[in-house]
């Protein structure tokens, strides 16, 4: 690391060897959702390419050590970066081809609202590079949308998709489980539609308001703690959760992580890279990156400052706009490797897990909570449910 925090190139010979991906935060969004704790701002999008060049400054500041590494994949995220200017996308997407090259790159998704999926719109996106679309449905329930505080119908949601399907390929829906008037039946026929309208990739996630893992406290959050608004209990979210996997298993997109789904192939490699415990190189106003495998094992993670202002102001001063920075080592990388190798149907390798797991596995097969499959442990469905309790007791103790 450099004195600004900055992740120094890694030497001749010394490159890492595994592939990596780049996250782009985009945090401009018309109207801020009352559950959402992400980076966003309701402020307007800066004019004239001005946020599209602060990527690039920051691109420069912290690309070095992904110099000469293979570049799977690119991620626009937000906010909502389906109101980026199409000629910016295609700036930031191009300089991130031309400095890490594109012949390894599968993979080029970006966020989008259902307001912002015209066909004239994803047509300009393909032909920027983008060959896969996430769409921010949430639910095709009028009353669970309302709920949600989101601004499309669900005629205009099921129109996105099919026109993202048709247009770019491959289209991704996001859904939210577990919110006010959802039940098994809303969230099975929000499952049942997307897969319907021709998402090839479906992201459900139940709806989070617990202050310990929330970035700050949200408008539903705080109605939720007064009482204001109650929500769905632990139980009624699982019944929920378990229909929304039937409904794909019979549409034929299958599980294989903890909240997502796809059909044969169509498994997101982004999202794959976070869980198998690669880096990313993360760019934009709140957005978080992680390098893995420096000298002695460990790595560092860090996040950007999550006020666009702040973050525009710094890297145009040509300074690294890191908010936070979190060093860990070797045995921290081993055990988030557990953990998030758990999370999906691949499991994590037997010879990865410390020698003393091995009464813990044995323990797992007997209750039936986990299986072991071509030498790896992969949690069964009930298994899955419990995947925090079990990464846990999996995991490699602090030497005294």
């Amino acid at each position: 690391m450099d004195a600004a925090g900055s992740p120094r190139a890694a030497p001749p010979g010394a490159a890492l060897p595994r592939p990596f991906g780049a996250y782009v935060h985009f945090p401009y969004c018309a109207h801020r959702c009352p559950y959402c704790d992400f980076a966003v701002t309701t402020a307007p999008v800066p004019a004239g390419g001005r946020y599209a060049r602060a990527v690039l400054a920051e691109l420069a500041l912290r690309g070095a050590p992904f110099d000469g590494q293979r570049l799977v994949s690119i991620y626009l995220g937000g906010g909502t970066p389906s109101r980026w200017a199409v000629e910016e996308v295609a700036e930031v997407l191009a300089a991130l081809r031309g400095r890490y090259g594109a012949g390894h790159l599968a993979e080029v998704t970006i966020e989008a609202n259902p307001e912002s999926c015209d066909r004239a719109r994803l047509a300009a996106w393909r032909e920027a590079g983008v060959n896969r679309v996430s769409i921010g449905v949430q639910s095709f329930d009028p009353g669970v949308l309302a709920q949600l505080g989101r601004r499309h119908d669900p005629e205009a949601a099921a129109r996105a998709v099919r026109l993202a399907a048709e247009v770019v390929g491959n289209a991704s829906v996001d859904l939210i489980y577990a919110g006010r008037r959802s039940s098994p039946a809303s969230a099975a026929a929000d499952a049942a539609r997307a897969a319907a309208c021709g998402a090839a990739h479906v992201s459900a996630y139940a709806l989070t308001l617990d202050p310990e893992v929330m970035a700050e406290e949200v408008p539903l959050a705080r109605a939720a703690r007064s009482g204001r608004l109650a929500f769905p209990g632990e139980a009624e979210a699982v019944a929920q959760a378990r229909a929304i996997r039937a409904a794909l298993r019979r549409a034929g997109l299958r599980r294989y992580e903890v909240s997502n789904f796809a059909k044969p192939g169509a498994e997101s490699i982004h999202n794959r890279l976070y869980w198998e415990g690669e880096s990313y190189l993360g760019l934009g106003a709140g957005a978080a990156g992680c390098l893995r495998g420096l000298p002695g094992g460990g790595g560092v993670r860090w996040q950007d400052l999550r006020d666009a202002g702040a973050w525009l102001t710094a890297v145009e001063a040509g300074q690294l706009p890191t908010g936070e920075e979190d060093r860990f080592d070797a045995r921290a990388d081993r055990n988030e490797r557990v953990m998030l190798g758990l999370r999906t149907r691949r499991g994590v390798a037997l010879a990865d897990l410390p020698t003393a797991a091995r009464g813990e596995v044995a323990a797992l097969r007997a209750r039936r909570l986990a299986v072991v499959r071509n030498g790896r442990l992969v949690l069964t469905s009930r298994g899955l449910e419990l995947q925090g309790a079990v990464a846990e007791r999996l995991w490699e103790p602090e030497k005294n």
